[in-house]
């Protein structure tokens, strides 16, 4: 009787029987199924590509909106350039001013000059001690006495006779914060020591008295009398004339006398007039043009690099947005605002020391915007920041905003029966300013949305307001529309793109799943198959072997 079997090879078959490779026949027919899976992974890949440049490129736009806020005078932000300060000194004496005080300043300092001359630096007020032969031998001394420096309630300090000068010193500095008094040891020589009691103000007198015993007076510290003995710097305040006006401080450090304005007096000098000069910071300008300078090239970088062509005129393998709309309109609206920038007095880009090269890409000369940072400060903020000018004092432009108020505009004011503000509105609208206070805030979804007006009159008035948008303003503006969280088309690309990748591989996932089936349902017909040829095949050797038989008897 022949001989037949029937092998499974994971979920296929393979027959002796039939001669059918059923593994290879479902292989082709799932591979099949799973085409249209393989071309959706290549639109994902591309896809993927897309998603990563558009996140590169709002990386990029990130930064240049971060350089762009150092420049567009954002109101109330501290990291505006244009109102950064810088303090400059120069002496009349032989001394360097340098070596007679130190100063810093912040944005609230006004611009301008002052003279000062330091007649006394304030001091701490220190006493030392007689000469002693060690610092950790037992003195022998007992009792109690209080240490105090200035107004502050005085300390006891108990002395016992194991005490040695070390722990007489150990046992005053328990109490500096609350005594204001420390104290140290020197050392003049092998057997000779001496401890120095110290204020830690400048400007405050210490008490100092034995209360039992005579510790203090054993030290050589106070006389018999309970008089200071050993007075080595009597505290005092410091004095100064500043603009001629004579100042006393308790402290070196003064941060209370000019506005904005931090004193570090280091010696007295007198006769020699020191000049602060404060004004704006004009290295501080510098870095930030230059930051922008670098932030927009990195821009104009990645827009150069996804227009590359192939010898053969075709996009670049790693130009993954060529033609992209987005990315074209980016770039016309960045080039045109650059182009145009300019000022009411004829202030540009280029008269600035910025030029823009072949790949226009912007060059920066240093030496030119040296030049006129130094010959026209003014000049160049009007240029980058946004400005706003009021045709009455009582309304002041505090902040402005997010909108794109691009005119000049006139607002009237309504002052109730209450004086406070009743109205605000801009040709008869009254819903474009809501009132807080004496404040009117641009409303949302305006023009003036986040604009912020400070109105300090008391009656009802008609005021103008004229608005000058930079160049930075302007361009932080134009950036904002692509990356804004809210409303930001390039934000909305990558939505998109990660939108069309999620249901690429969803579509992916179902095909697989399809296929899948497929597979199971190819592998049972096969094995039906299978089984049937191989029963047809067993009755069919059953038949022969029977008529084999039969024709053996006859």
């Amino acid at each position: 009787m022949a001989v037949s079997s029937i092998s499974s090879t994971g979920s296929s078959y393979t027959s002796q029987i039939s001669g059918f490779d059923s593994a290879a026949l479902i292989e082709a027919a799932v591979n099949q199924k799973l085409q249209p899976a393989d071309r959706i992974e290549t639109n994902i890949t591309e896809e993927q590509a897309r998603l990563a440049a558009y996140q590169t490129l709002k990386s990029l736009l990130d930064t240049l909106s971060t350089s762009l806020d150092a420049l567009r005078n954002r109101g109330g932000s501290e990291s505006d350039a244009f109102e950064g300060r810088s303090v400059y000194l120069s002496a009349s004496g032989d001394s360097a001013a340098s070596d007679v005080i130190g100063a810093t300043v912040d944005s609230s300092a006004a611009i301008g000059s002052h003279q000062i001359e330091i007649t006394q630096i304030a001091t701490a007020h220190k006493i030392g001690s007689a000469d002693l032969a060690a610092r950790d031998t037992a003195l022998g001394y007992d009792g109690t006495f209080t240490i105090a420096a200035g107004d502050r309630d005085a300390v006891e300090i108990a002395v016992t006779d194991d005490m040695t000068l070390n722990d007489i010193a150990a046992a005053i500095n328990a109490t500096t914060e609350e005594s204001g008094v420390s104290a140290s040891i020197l050392k003049v020589s092998d057997d000779d020591y001496i401890m120095v009691i110290s204020g830690t103000e400048t400007g405050e007198t210490m008490s100092l008295a034995d209360e039992t015993g005579s510790a203090l007076a054993d030290l050589g510290i106070l006389d018999t009398s309970g008089a200071i003995a050993g007075e080595l710097q009597a505290a005092q305040d410091a004095i100064l004339t500043v603009d001629g006006v004579e100042v006393t401080r308790s402290s070196n450090e003064i941060d209370d006398l000019i506005d904005g304005v931090d004193l570090y007096l280091y010696a007295a000098d007198e006769g020699n007039t020191i000049t602060i000069e404060v004004g704006q910071d004009l290295d501080g300008i510098k870095s930030a043009i230059e930051d922008f300078v670098t932030a927009y090239n990195a821009v104009r970088d990645f827009v150069l690099q996804q227009q590359t062509v192939e010898t053969d005129g075709g996009a670049d393998d790693d130009a993954v947005l060529f033609g992209d709309s987005l990315l074209r309109s980016l770039s016309s609206d960045l080039q045109a605002l650059l182009s145009s920038a300019s000022t009411e007095d004829g202030r540009t880009l280029v008269s600035s020391g910025l030029s823009f090269d072949s790949d226009n890409k912007l060059s920066l000369d240093s030496d030119a915007l040296d030049t006129a940072l130094l010959q026209d400060p003014a000049g160049i903020a009007a240029l980058f920041e946004f400005q706003a000018e009021t045709s009455s004092s009582d309304l002041q432009v505090l902040r402005n905003g997010t909108g794109d108020a691009s005119q000049d505009f006139t607002i009237d004011i309504t002052i109730g029966s209450d004086g406070a503000i009743s109205a605000a509105s801009v040709g008869g609208d009254s819903s474009l300013f809501t009132i807080s206070g004496s404040r009117l805030i641009g409303a949302e979804g305006t023009a003036y949305e986040g604009m912020v007006l400070v109105f300090a009159g008391s009656q009802s008035t008609s005021i103008d307001v004229g608005i000058t948008r930079g160049v930075a303003e302007l361009l932080s503006t134009a950036v904002s529309k692509y990356i804004d969280d809210n409303a930001g088309t390039l934000d909305a690309a990558i939505d998109t793109s990660t939108a069309r990748i999620s249901d690429m591989e969803n579509k992916i996932s179902e095909i697989e799943q399809r296929a899948d089936d497929y597979k199971t349902w190819l592998t049972n017909y096969y094995g039906q198959i299978e089984a049937k040829i191989t029963r047809f095949s067993l009755l069919k050797d059953q038949l022969e072997a029977l008529l084999n038989g039969s024709n053996d008897d006859n």
